[in-house]
């Protein structure tokens, strides 16, 4: 498998750009890390790195049943 590239981006940028780093995220499988103030507050992978992560974790609660609507923000397990 192919090394993973992880880039920053601070977060009016990634803002900014989310769509075109989405699409990034999705075609080059680049990783992005959101920074604010220097400080890392949340990580772009594309769905399925994240899906192997978390089998390969043993949680598999955190994909749940694609048939079932997500829940609402915060009411998440």
């Amino acid at each position: 498998m192919a090394e993973q590239r992880t880039t920053d981006m601070q977060v009016s940028e990634y803002r900014r750009d989310l769509i075109e780093t989405l699409n990034r995220v999705e075609y080059t499988g680049t990783h992005v890390r959101v920074l604010r103030y220097g400080r890392a507050k949340a990580v772009t992978v594309d769905p399925e790195w994240y899906a192997r992560a978390c089998r390969a974790l043993g949680e598999n609660h955190r994909l749940g049943d694609p048939a079932e609507p997500s829940p609402p923000y915060g009411d998440a397990p």
